[in-house]
């Protein structure tokens, strides 16, 4: 396939322009003026590399407004919200067929298509990593799936374009017999590891107490941290703490609407960015809108630095390039380059976000198109040079069909939530 008139944008945040040939799945780049049977003119639009939403609870949507205003340490407590959440989860975890959880992660997933998202992370393997596998495959995206202590039976595998990494502890779990296993099985596999890190102020001093020392020196010290770490959210983060995750070419996921929903804080972001953290963004929990944390991100940054030291070359580059090199894909995604492969977002030029400007290296079009685009503006979405969305309709998946699904297993729970609400 040759993509003609392309303005994309390159490895180095600038917009380039020429044509792309795609063949078996990856890119070529080629001056303008090329022609081919299956030519496909872009000249009204911009392209960008797919993002990465390094971050995310699958079963999460079905999830939304239940744990609203509420600390993630009173989830379930015995209040109201609190009983109604423990039904959710043993809604999903004993309730819902196969083909059910299926629905519902691909329903996410297909939210998240719309928005321009090619690969995910996610934490939650429910009744098998085999149906995350399965809904991301079928949808045409990418991901990694968090399989636990399962990793041996994992670990090295690519199934079509799912990759598999393991799990180090959440404060509350952390132990010296859980810390042995985390370094068995990181010896014995060296998959990516990833947790919750330091995500509010309760598992903060959950560690602190016990042991008198953060949950990433206790890391550091069984030799747990390295470029395949990935932590979440890392909100309480001390500056040793942030010296040890940049001395080991650490990964840290920015969940900016999760910490501020659960009021756990804000991330010192820039300080991770000024020591070189690899920061990459995610959705997290219920949220599948990666602009909205693309923008809050641009925004958070500008009250914790000088107004002109980050832009949106800088968020774009955390959202896609950075969450590749997060999950070890940095050699195939994350970037619009020659032999990358061709994971694309098609963004329509629309007068939202117009004027667009470029004068020497002045440019408005990345800042307006992150800051006033709209979601309607991304049209096409292709993975691997094959589209998984044309003009906004999804070619892998039937979506009416799987819209009809969603509103089946969110109608189960309420009639499970009324059986079992006066046990």
């Amino acid at each position: 396939m040759l993509l003609k008139n392309a303005t994309f944008l390159n490895s180095e945040m600038k917009w380039e322009r020429g044509d792309l040939w795609i063949q078996n799945g990856k890119i070529r780049l080629l001056p303008a003026g090329n022609d081919a049977e299956d030519a496909v003119n872009c000249e009204d639009y911009l392209i960008v590399p797919g993002l990465v939403n390094a971050h995310f609870h699958g079963y999460s949507p079905l999830a939304r407004g239940l744990v609203k205003d509420t600390e993630l340490q009173d989830w379930f407590d015995d209040t109201v919200p609190g009983k109604i959440r423990k039904i959710l989860i043993d809604y999903i975890d004993n309730v819902l067929s196969e083909e059910d959880f299926l629905a519902l992660c691909q329903k996410s997933y297909v939210d998240m298509v719309k928005g321009g998202v090619t690969f995910v992370s996610e934490s939650d393997p429910g009744p098998s990593p085999f149906l995350h596998g399965k809904a991301i495959n079928e949808i045409g995206i990418r991901g990694i799936i968090d399989v636990y202590e399962k990793i041996g039976e994992y670990a090295g595998r690519r199934d079509g374009r799912v990759i598999y990494g393991s799990h180090l502890l959440e404060e509350e779990d952390i132990s010296e017999e859980e810390l042995e296993k985390c370094r068995e099985r990181k010896a014995e596999y060296d998959p990516v590891m990833m947790a919750h890190c330091l995500e509010n102020k309760w598992r903060h001093d959950l560690v602190h107490a016990k042991y008198d020392r953060s949950s990433v020196k206790l890391y550091d010290e069984r030799g747990l941290l390295d470029d395949k770490t990935v932590l979440f959210h890392a909100v309480y983060l001390s500056d040793a703490d942030l010296d040890l995750l940049a001395e080991n070419g650490c990964s840290v996921v920015h969940c900016p609407l999760s910490n501020l929903g659960s009021g756990a804080g804000l991330a010192k972001v820039k300080e991770m960015l000024d020591k070189g953290i690899n920061v990459c963004l995610g959705t997290d929990y219920a949220h599948t809108d990666l602009w909205e944390v693309m923008r809050f991100t641009y925004y958070l940054l500008k009250i914790r630095a000088e107004v002109s030291r980050f832009t949106a070359e800088d968020v774009f580059q955390m959202a896609a390039a950075n969450g590749a090199k997060a999950y070890r894909m940095d050699k195939e995604i994350g970037q619009i380059g020659e032999g990358r492969c061709a994971d694309l977002v098609f963004i329509k030029k629309d007068l939202s976000f117009f004027p667009l400007l470029e004068k020497g290296d002045f440019s408005t079009i990345l800042h307006n198109l992150l800051l006033y685009g709209k979601e309607d503006c991304i049209r096409h979405v292709m993975v691997d040079g094959k589209w998984v969305m044309k003009d906004r309709k999804m070619v892998t998946v039937d979506e009416e069909a799987l819209n009809g699904k969603f509103a089946e297993v969110t109608e189960g729970f309420f009639r499970y939530l009324n059986k079992e609400w006066g046990r």
